[in-house]
């Protein structure tokens, strides 16, 4: 098996993608002559007894292999050139990932402050509506031990009384 680990660098890879092509295209035209020289042949061809399509008829079956390797140097010439594409998008990909990252995480942390400021002024009000409400109900009078110090003891102290 052949180590192919040198075509990893772009510069090497895209050498080799470029001789394959010209050859995959070279092949192309020797099979589309070589398809050419069968027709010729094969149909011109006459035997004692044949009707007017009789050489077309038997040609046919050689056309059709010759016809397959035209297509199959056409695809190899095509597939080179996708995956030559392919790598190139592949290597522009991996180059921006980083700064992909980064503004994700930029924008993650963005979302956390919004959200970490929002509920610190939900808390605000909360804990603001609960001292009014607490300093109303004990006639306007402020005692700092009737405050509830979290949610968690405003519902302690509501089963204790209820």
């Amino acid at each position: 098996m052949n180590d192919m680990s040198h075509l990893l660098d772009p510069v090497m890879f895209a050498e080799f993608a470029q001789t394959r092509r010209r050859s995959h295209r070279t092949d192309h035209e020797v099979y589309d002559d070589l398809l050419a020289a069968v027709r010729a042949k094969y149909r011109s061809e006459h035997v004692e007894g044949d009707g007017r399509f009789d050489a077309r008829r038997r040609s046919r079956r050689l056309e059709r292999q010759a016809k397959k390797l035209v297509r199959a140097a056409r695809a190899q010439y095509e597939a080179m050139e996708s995956l030559q594409v392919a790598h190139a998008d592949h290597l522009a990909h991996v180059a921006a990932l980083p700064d992909q990252r980064r503004a994700r995480a930029l924008a993650r942390a963005q979302r956390s402050t919004v959200v970490g400021e929002l509920a610190a002024k939900s808390l605000h009000k909360t804990a603001g509506a609960l001292t009014s409400k607490n300093s109303v109900e004990d006639g306007g009078q402020d005692s700092g031990s009737d405050v509830p110090e979290s949610l968690t003891d405003l519902r302690k102290r509501r089963r204790g009384a209820a």
